[in-house]
């Protein structure tokens, strides 16, 4: 068996306990225990530091831990409010969601969300709940995609792109992009145990959704792999993500969704366009570089 297969099955090993001890942990807390789940989004940083620590000859030589270009960090996270707003322009076309520019749908969903846990919206003096609608924007367009968004998306890239994907990738290229986003998906399915949601659609419907959702997970794993492997820096790829997660946030302010289920297929749908777009323009001879290292 090759180093990088033991250091493979070492971390997926570590990071199925740890994330599954953490959910196991907040579901015991209760209803507190949803509060705790962005830090489920640490567990794979904190599986691939015990894995390059104790089971991978590597060590972490090859994590990408350099900083890199400034130009880098610009470039992407410009990319990565251009990937929401595709995002939400596929929503719209789609006729998934409608916009609301008085952000009254969203003040009267988060009303009801605060009542049922007995508290009220905190509001500075002087600023009304639309004005903190567009303060919430402009951050989450800006200084927000940087603290703490990189924090989270550090805790999911330094374990997800930068050691599953290329150990994957290693052993079959169609691996790293498929199994890795499938890996990646299924990861995510146990969030939902802590805030469980009642579907309003048939079994048929919820099938299809769930299967756009895999397929959108694998084009955007594949996004943020190519992110890591452009630039071999591991906080690209983490601008990045939190870029994404808080412009698409952002934009969510002004918008009811009128159908979930079509929203979660023109969100893959979008996300593969985007794949098969830099496909088309040659980036993926990006990858080629991790062909010639084999453990």
């Amino acid at each position: 068996m090759s180093r990088n297969t033991k250091g493979l099955i070492a971390y997926l090993v570590i990071v199925t306990a740890l994330s599954g001890a953490f959910i196991t942990g907040a579901r015991a807390l209760g209803q507190s225990g949803a509060y705790l789940a962005g830090f489920y989004m640490l567990t794979p940083a904190l599986a691939a530091v015990i894995t390059r620590a104790f089971f991978y000859g590597e060590k972490f030589r090859d994590a990408g831990l350099k900083l890199g270009r400034w130009q880098d960090y610009f470039y992407f996270w410009l990319g990565g409010i251009g990937i929401a707003a595709v995002n939400y322009l596929a929503f719209t076309i789609a006729g998934a969601v409608h916009w609301d520019f008085s952000g009254e749908a969203f003040l009267a969903q988060l009303d009801k969300i605060l009542a049922a846990s007995g508290q009220q919206m905190p509001l500075p003096k002087g600023i009304t709940p639309r004005g903190m609608l567009f303060l919430y924007t402009i951050g989450g367009l800006t200084i927000f995609n940087v603290f703490p968004g990189i924090i989270f998306g550090f805790g999911e890239e330094f374990g997800w792109r930068g050691f599953l994907f290329p150990a994957l990738y290693r052993l079959r290229p169609w691996a790293g992009f498929i199994a890795g986003g499938l890996i990646w998906f299924l990861w995510h399915l146990p969030l939902s145990l802590l805030s469980p949601a009642v579907s309003s659609y048939p079994a048929v419907v919820d099938a299809l959704r769930l299967l756009f959702l895999a397929l959108g997970s694998i084009a955007t794993f594949t996004v943020l792999a190519y992110a890591y492997v452009k630039t071999g820096n591991i906080f690209i790829p983490s601008i990045l993500h939190g870029t994404i997660n808080n412009a698409s946030r952002a934009f969510s302010y002004w918008v009811s969704i009128d159908n979930q289920a079509l929203a979660d297929i023109s969100l893959a749908v979008s996300m593969i366009v985007i794949v098969l777009a830099l496909y088309k323009a040659g980036e993926f001879r990006a990858f080629e570089k991790l062909q010639k290292r084999k453990n």
